[in-house]
């Protein structure tokens, strides 16, 4: 067996008060994606990817899972309290080298991306949230809940549903309208035991039961799952309005042949070739008015 041409870090216990932050640090991250990472180390722990400088005492990488941590064993940075221990890759650098690295290991220029067909087949067979996805990202990638169906099928031409489905927060209360068979709801079409169907994989409520089909179903079971049906569509709805920041028609994506393309598109354009969003209004500026205008 060769030795390996590639040094590894040493590994090491270390104790929490032994680490310090470091000050410099310039990687931030939202709320939405914090709550992601604490799961994922809650669920799978741990997995790594915590580098120490044991010259200057300061973290290289890893200082959100270390707030996480810190945050669930409730450690107290000033007096010590609750301290705790855990495994890190230890390195000596100099104040140079650990800035480097600091940048470095956070560089989206030097991580891959993603091969967008060959993740279409991976997501299908894992719980996608695990994986650190959302709704939004599931919708570019043509894989969210309603990717398959035109919105056309869900709303009328006001975005209105079909039917009276009554308060979508009090489900088996009687509606004006109860009799939702086939032909009177949606005429010719099955859309509704579609979107009922849908209702399984969505964020709303999955205590009901839907053992039977849905037009076989009681009427106060038809009602209940009706109701979950009504308030997808008035998420939808909310995500369609032209008129809301952030709503799903105020993208477009674009796709290309091969991620080289991609990043020689990003770079003519003056954009982070590793970014997934880039804003609009900036991109109109720089087609009307070049790289220098704002």
């Amino acid at each position: 067996m060769k030795p390996n041409k590639i040094k590894q870090a040493e590994q090491r216990t270390v104790k929490r008060s032994e680490i310090n932050f470091a000050s410099y640090n310039p990687r931030t991250i939202s709320d939405e994606a914090r709550k992601k990472l604490k799961k994922n180390l809650q669920t799978v722990g741990l997995l790594g990817g915590v580098v120490w400088n044991m010259r200057s005492g300061n973290l290289v990488s890893g200082h959100q899972k270390v707030s996480i941590m810190d945050a669930v064993n409730r450690y107290d940075a000033e007096t010590g309290a609750n301290d705790y221990e855990f495994r890190v890759e230890v390195v000596d650098f100099d104040d140079k080298t650990e800035k480097e690295q600091n940048l470095f290991m956070n560089n989206r220029a030097v991580q891959g991306t993603y091969d967008d067909d060959m993740l279409r087949e991976l997501l299908q067979g894992i719980d996608y949230t695990n994986a650190g996805f959302d709704d939004t990202d599931m919708q570019l990638l043509g894989l969210g809940d309603f990717g398959d169906y035109d919105m056309g099928d869900m709303f009328g031409d006001d975005g209105e549903d079909a039917t009276d489905g009554g308060d979508a927060d009090a489900p088996g209360e009687p509606t004006e309208s109860k009799d939702w068979s086939k032909g009177d709801v949606v005429g010719e079409r099955e859309d509704l035991a579609i979107h009922d169907e849908m209702t399984k994989e969505s964020g709303e409520n999955h205590k009901l039961d839907r053992s039977a089909d849905f037009y076989q179903d009681s009427e106060a079971n038809q009602i209940a799952r009706h109701n979950e049906v009504q308030k997808i569509k008035d998420r939808i709805a909310s995500q369609n309005d032209v008129n809301k920041d952030g709503g799903m028609l105020s993208y477009v994506v674009i796709s290309f042949k091969t991620p080289s393309e991609k990043v020689r598109f990003m770079e003519d354009y003056g954009f982070d070739p590793m970014a997934k969003y880039i804003n609009g209004e900036e991109f109109v500026n720089k087609l009307e008015f070049g790289d220098d205008e704002n």
